[in-house]
């Protein structure tokens, strides 16, 4: 792997996170720098989609409680 791509993933500590859990797109960053705009691009959906989750889990939470409330009124 390049020494550019190397010292970009190591100053963004969210990127290097993602390729922990990630590992396959070090094979992808070994063949092309060029790869490296694709693993932004990547994690910037897994970040978003993640996000979205929360917040749906947390809107799911909220109406739970609300029922169980109704029901013990």
């Amino acid at each position: 792997m390049e020494m550019e791509i190397l010292l970009k993933i190591s100053e963004d500590k969210n990127i290097h996170e993602y390729l922990y859990s990630h590992s396959n797109w070090y094979r992808y960053l070994n063949r092309s720098k060029n790869n490296f705009e694709l693993l932004k691009k990547e994690y910037k959906n897994y970040k978003h989609n993640n996000t979205m989750n929360k917040f749906n889990d947390t809107i799911d939470n909220i109406e739970l409680i609300t029922n169980i409330l109704k029901i013990v009124e």
